[in-house]
């Protein structure tokens, strides 16, 4: 997904590098902010993802009235949410200003979706306000996952979920992560320890596959 960095190698027609980032690092999104929408990896990879994240999310809470998506970039995913759930108050935070530049004005002055700068760590919602909270492929690029996570809980209703999209690996392809020493990348084993910190498990997965299983999304609920 991102230039330089560790690269996780993808079978099939798709091969993604992927930088472990943290959000002080937000410039280069704000550069590629104009052109992502047309970039080729929304077809082959982001298009599939989100997909399987609108099924989740729809198969765990039916109709919800209030969903997030933290790391929402142009918005891509929120307009589908739009679309699956009309009636749902529908908010998207960023850390890249030209990402929710860009979701503004795909949205249109007239949209009912709501984009601010924001960071996964300090989410500026109050407690138990959303239904569902999305990431998709963003969670790695979190500076402090642990408090990330704390949030993402804060902010979730009491039977919400949170539908998490990312490179979740387990077995010899998290040995490989633990080998590169890629500590962002969300290992099955030490993603399920973070949230067990939190107070929260997950209680479905399912792949994505053209990805052939590399790229999970997982639904995550309070214990």
């Amino acid at each position: 997904m991102y230039e330089g960095g560790a690269q996780i190698a993808l079978r099939g027609p798709v091969r993604i590098q992927t930088q472990l980032m943290s959000h002080h690092d937000v410039g280069r999104f704000d550069q590629w902010a104009a052109t992502y929408d047309r970039h080729w990896m929304q077809r082959w990879l982001f298009t599939p993802v989100q997909r399987v994240v609108l099924d989740l999310t729809a198969a765990e809470v039916p109709a919800p009235a209030a969903i997030l998506d933290v790391g929402c970039g142009t918005g891509r995913l929120l307009r589908a949410l739009q679309a699956r759930f009309p009636a749902a108050r529908l908010e998207g935070v960023d850390a890249a200003d030209g990402m929710v530049a860009e979701a503004r004005r795909a949205a249109g002055t007239d949209s009912p979706l709501h984009f601010q700068v924001a960071l996964a760590e300090s989410l500026p919602f109050a407690d138990g306000s959303f239904d569902v909270v999305t990431s998709t492929v963003t969670f790695h690029h979190w500076s402090d996952q642990a408090q990330g996570v704390a949030e993402v809980r804060r902010v979730l209703r009491p039977k919400g979920r949170w539908i998490l999209a990312d490179f979740i690996a387990s077995g010899p392809a998290a040995f490989v992560l633990r080998t590169l020493h890629a500590d962002r990348m969300p290992e099955l084993r030490r993603l399920e320890r973070l949230l067990d910190g939190a107070g929260l498990e997950i209680v479905a997965r399912r792949s994505v596959w053209r990805t052939m299983g590399q790229i999970s999304v997982v639904a995550i609920s309070q214990k």
